[in-house]
């Protein structure tokens, strides 16, 4: 099962973003709107970190980061913010 084919195909809500975070599969779930629905979220585990945009045809990742190699977590969650506020000013 991919990451997108859990989520429903509307903005999040900060309990649906609370409930991913509950989950044993991401280390980190960000939501990018501070408050209300999201459009946009950062997901991270041990390896990777990923940007989420909420487009017309539904939920995309718009970057992916390796964190495995000299690529810090802390600047993979940097870029993919950056690119999912991107891909939401695009819409």
């Amino acid at each position: 099962m991919s990451i997108l084919s859990t989520l429903p195909n509307r903005a999040l809500t900060e309990r649906d973003v609370a409930e991913l975070n509950r989950t044993d599969a991401f280390s980190l779930v960000i939501a990018t709107a501070e408050s209300g629905p999201t459009l946009g979220l950062i997901i991270a585990t041990e390896r990777w970190v990923k940007g989420l945009a909420l487009t017309g045809d539904g939920w995309e990742v718009v970057k992916t980061v390796d964190t495995t190699d000299k690529q810090t977590r802390f600047d993979g969650l940097k870029r993919c913010e950056d690119a999912v506020v991107a891909a939401i000013k695009k819409m």
